[in-house]
């Protein structure tokens, strides 16, 4: 019969998987609507027809190349913003559900 520690230590160690799991989860949840809102962004763009689509997809990525170095960097530099404060918004529309994920709930333990 397994001691009390070894119990402990075993619920211990589930109940960290657990939340890293659900965590995980919600992280990347949270990324792919992040990169859906950056896709969002370039269909309205285009006027929501895959034409339009990729014509501004391939007119920014032929001004990228034709850049020099110091408007590169300024514009991943850019990028990089954009992409954090995207990723925010959508963390912060769904931070009940990490609260959920983090915080113990009161009802009956099962194991």
């Amino acid at each position: 019969m397994p001691r009390r520690w070894q119990r402990d230590l075993h619920r211990a160690i589930a109940d960290t998987s657990y939340v890293a799991l659900r965590f995980s989860g919600w992280l990347a949840m949270t990324t792919l609507a992040a990169m859906g809102v950056t896709v969002l962004f370039f269909l309205m763009l285009g006027n929501f027809t895959p034409l339009g689509f990729f014509s501004q997809i391939a007119n920014l990525g032929s001004r990228f190349v034709s850049a020099d170095a110091v408007r590169r960097a300024t514009f991943v530099g850019e990028l990089r913003i954009a992409a954090i404060l995207i990723f925010g918004v959508i963390a912060l529309l769904r931070w009940q559900l990490l609260i959920a994920i983090l915080v113990p709930s009161k009802g009956p333990r099962h194991g």
